[in-house]
């Protein structure tokens, strides 16, 4: 029998039983894709991580790679967070060997822990800089998916599809009030059907005039990944900067440097917040990090046969 070792975290958080939930397994070289997801839909967290060993390990701590109940993603922002905060717990991220490179999906990505006492405090995350395409979809048909209507839009920004790695629709909203009215229906998932496969919707309610001192208030659903909503959705975090910095809606420091912190996850009775920071050069968006914390709050163990017997049905495949 093989016994993975796993640590469950809440991210984006510091209180216990906030945030949104991680289940982080490590020395996962012997799991196959299709064990990973089975793994994954018996968490039914919206992701799992699972932690094997780097391909450069000359350049990299370890390889990650990233699944929700419904598949694997490319990148994520609170596993990826998580996942930095339990190799921190479990001593193989250390002040030594900070700042790090995890191999994802996406790609390398450099993870930068903050320690404070010797004791780890949060951890920077780096993301693309991400690309933004308009939304020509059905906005009605959308809008009907989310038991909302046209009046719930903020009219003076555009729904647009953005991606750093994981695609995202953004839809603004006009106040919180139409935010907590949003409730994903059965016909959500035909109003994405040209999406890509993955692609979540991403409500958000920006603070109007622009106020650096407000956080911008959002939610997510994903019905593609099998999440019905998300708690805390780094991925999304660092394009939501982009989004308001294109529009002059983040305000720019004397450094070059432009921040704003995201609320998510109240409506789901997990609060979680986020922090973005944007780096400028030449007028335009030249670095994106995200940041959160993390706390543990259980460790385990998966127990199974020494034999690969879990199998994901067979339209879905199995990814290497």
């Amino acid at each position: 029998m093989r016994r993975i070792p796993y640590t469950q975290l809440d991210v984006f958080t510091t209180t216990p039983f906030g945030g949104n939930q991680l289940a982080v397994f490590f020395d996962a070289d012997s799991l196959n894709a299709s064990e990973m997801q089975a793994i994954a839909r018996e968490m039914n967290f919206s992701e799992s991580t699972f932690v094997l060993s780097p391909s450069d390990p000359a350049r990299a701590l370890c390889r990650v790679r990233i699944f929700t109940p419904g598949g694997e993603l490319p990148f994520a922002g609170h596993p990826v967070i998580g996942t930095s905060v339990a190799l921190a717990q479990a001593g193989r991220l250390t002040p030594e060997n900070a700042p790090a490179t995890l191999e994802l999906g996406v790609g390398p990505l450099v993870v930068e822990p903050v320690f404070m006492n010797g004791d780890l405090s949060f951890v920077w995350m780096s993301q693309p800089v991400p690309t933004f395409t308009p939304w020509d979809g059905d906005r009605a048909a959308l809008l009907a998916a989310l038991g909302l209507d046209g009046a719930a839009l903020r009219n003076d920004l555009p729904i647009e599809r953005g991606s750093a790695g994981v695609p995202f629709i953004y839809v603004p909203l006009r106040d919180l009030d139409a935010l907590g009215q949003a409730a994903p229906g059965a016909g959500l998932s035909a109003a994405l059907a040209a999406e890509e496969p993955h692609t979540g919707v991403y409500l958000f309610v920006a603070p109007d005039p622009p106020d650096d001192q407000a956080p911008v208030r959002s939610r997510m659903f994903a019905p593609g990944m099998g999440i019905v909503e998300d708690a805390a959705t780094g991925s999304a975090a660092g394009p939501m900067g982009v989004y308001l910095a294109r529009r002059d809606m983040l305000a720019t420091g004397a450094n070059g440097r432009g921040a704003l912190t995201i609320v998510q996850g109240v409506e789901m009775g997990r609060r979680s917040e986020i922090t973005v920071e944007l780096q400028f050069g030449a007028g335009a968006v030249i670095h994106v990090r995200v940041a959160g914390a993390a706390v543990v709050v259980a460790t385990g163990g998966f127990i199974l046969p020494d034999e690969a017997v879990y199998r994901v049905p067979a339209e879905q495949g199995e990814r290497q």
